[in-house]
């Protein structure tokens, strides 16, 4: 009997003993990521293997372990659930790397369950955490779950490059990977005004009409209820989000840096905790990475051209690496949820069909640049940068969207031509919608725009604003950046 093993598991999995109050022994917090209603009804109903993946310390351990919760609250059978995080010191220490899963496993259905798995009666929910850290995690899952046992399996990683590499090889059909992004704003102002139930209200009616939105991209359809809350939140809350959006481009996504004290410690800390520890630590772990300090500088050179055109060959020569290397180094950075990548298109073809050699590079959370930068709230009103910083929350915003289509990267792009530039051109399935961001106290000729439109006959467009007023003409939706950020 492996009475140690059965201890830590023990602490790991408190409602074995405890019933459903043991989960509480954790303290996480009420509050669920947007994220959250998907990842449970996935687990619950779908046959596949649920992952969950994204950068540190962006609520993936707490997201699971509100899942347990919820289920405990169901009166599944506490001992049915079992949560295991592969960061342990005593499974890394203590047992052979390519044997520990089966050992846990066998001491699980041995002495919790009292059953081999495939005769167990019941539904086992297994709940496997920083599993990139278990060797050959991919082999494991792939030989458990081909047996057809009656398990449902969430299992998370920090690390994308290395989840999404197996899945594509061994894992092919068998597994659901959802991307925990950090915070967005939307979520950010909802944690921070949870005691403002008017507020709530208005934000859950939003979130209707987005799921609505993302399904069609038809503006027109949603347009009379957004107006409906736009005038409620313009009149009642408007004060409170700007100010919260002030906070947000310098804090970010990341709720460990919400709890620091003062400016330089969270700026600090956002820099080691999100770059500096996933390069030096994560790849290297993970992809046997050995130029981390070349890839940080890659990156720190990638915010100087946040948001602007770049030619890769030019980005090439600059840093003097072969187009090869840099490629794979931008993968990297793709991977590990640093930037987002998004090409020039010359039309409204619903796929871009090959990687361009013109590109825009924004990060994941503008947070990073500001803490690159030594930025605090006052960037707000500089004009310039906040035009590259709202460009850049409305990208991430997008990729929220390609995310719950389970869409590729490629339906967003740029476009540009001689008569200028169009910020966004996001496609699905047949619909085209180009995006414009103006973060100016006045709004110029939007020739380009206009000309796009017409040329490619569509019949809906976006314009977000500085702090206009919410308008929709001519297939147009006029919209300000705060409001945008909260609705879409």
């Amino acid at each position: 009997m492996r009475t140690d093993l059965i201890s830590v598991l023990k602490t790991w999995n408190p409602w074995w003993e405890k019933g459903k109050e043991g989960i509480d022994d954790f303290k996480d917090p009420q509050f669920k990521r947007e994220l959250y209603g998907s990842v449970y009804k996935q687990l619950v109903q779908g046959e596949q293997i649920v992952s969950l993946v994204g950068m540190r310390q962006v609520g993936k351990t707490t997201l699971m372990r509100q899942v347990i919760k919820d289920l405990l609250h169901q009166n599944v059978n506490p001992k049915s659930i079992f949560y295991l995080s592969f960061d342990d010191p005593f499974l890394n220490t203590r047992y052979n790397k390519s044997e520990v899963f089966d050992i846990v496993l066998q001491t699980y259905s041995e002495q919790i369950i009292n059953s081999n798995l495939r005769d167990y009666a019941g539904k086992i929910y297994l709940f496997l955490d920083e599993i990139h850290k278990l060797d050959k995690w991919e082999d494991h899952l792939k030989k458990y779950y081909d047996q057809a046992y009656s398990i449902k399996y969430l299992v998370s990683g920090s690390s994308s490059i290395h989840l999404q590499k197996k899945n594509r090889e061994s894992l092919l059909g068998r597994i659901f990977e959802f991307i925990l992004y950090p915070f967005s704003f939307r979520e950010f102002a909802t944690y921070n005004l949870q005691e403002n139930f008017e507020f709530q209200e208005n934000i859950q009616a939003l979130q209707i009409l987005v799921s609505k939105f993302i399904s069609n991209f038809k503006i027109s359809d949603i347009k009379d209820d957004i107006q409906n809350v736009f005038q409620r939140i313009n009149t009642w809350n408007k004060k409170d989000i700007i100010d919260l959006l002030k906070k947000y481009v310098i804090v970010g996504g990341f709720p460990r840096v919400w709890q620091l004290p003062d400016f330089s410690s969270r700026q600090k800390f956002i820099w080691e905790q999100y770059v500096g520890k996933v390069i030096f630590e994560d790849l290297m772990q993970v992809a046997n990475f050995r130029r981390p300090k070349d890839l940080e500088s890659i990156f720190a050179r990638l915010i100087e051209f946040n948001g602007k055109e770049t030619q890769i060959s030019d980005l090439q020569r600059d840093l003097k690496i072969s187009r090869v290397t840099l490629d794979k180094y931008l993968g990297y950075l793709e991977k590990i949820f640093l930037i987002i990548r998004t090409e020039k298109t010359k039309s409204k073809r619903t796929v871009i069909k090959k990687r361009s050699g013109n590109v825009k590079f924004y990060l994941t959370d503008i947070s990073l640049r500001n803490a690159f930068y030594k930025r605090n709230e006052d960037v707000f009103y500089d004009d310039d940068e906040m035009g590259l910083i709202a460009e850049n929350l409305v990208r991430t915003k997008i990729q929220s969207w390609i995310c719950e289509l389970q869409k590729d990267n490629d339906q967003v792009g740029f476009y540009r031509d001689s008569s200028g530039e169009i910020d966004f051109i996001v496609k699905n399935l047949g619909f085209t919608l180009p995006i414009e961001v103006k973060w100016r106290n006045q709004i110029p000729a939007l020739k380009t725009l206009d000309k796009i439109t017409r040329k490619w006959d569509l019949k809906e467009s976006m314009l977000i604003t500085k702090d206009f007023d919410l308008s929709f003409e001519n297939g147009r939706l006029s919209i300000p950046l705060w409001f945008f950020l909260l609705t879409f």
